[in-house]
């Protein structure tokens, strides 16, 4: 039997971005606003290469906190806690409303 590899996220989102229709994909907004919640704080947080534990320390909330925030099945957010992420992050939190 065949012995299978496995691959790590970043691995997995390299080859996923080579193509066009799953960047398109990316950039659109989906259906599920606390999954692209999640999501959008994830990919924020690695592209200013911070850890969970130094961004939560740099906006003054714990780890566990922060780890909660991008729980992927997480619904408790306030815009509160957004926004505090966003201005530590030194971004703006824009919501925006969206044709269906």
């Amino acid at each position: 039997m065949k012995k299978m590899k496995l691959t790590t996220f970043d691995e997995w989102m390299k080859r996923s971005l080579k193509s066009p229709s799953f960047r398109k994909a990316l950039e659109e907004p989906d259906d599920d606003p606390f999954l692209e919640i999640a999501y959008r704080l994830i990919m924020l947080r690695r592209k200013m290469g911070l850890t969970q534990a130094e961004l939560a320390k740099k906006v003054g909330i714990s780890q566990q906190g922060l780890a909660r925030l991008e729980s992927l099945s997480y619904k408790g957010h306030s815009l509160q806690s957004l926004h505090k992420i966003a201005h530590g992050l030194g971004k703006k939190l824009r919501i925006q409303f969206v044709d269906a």
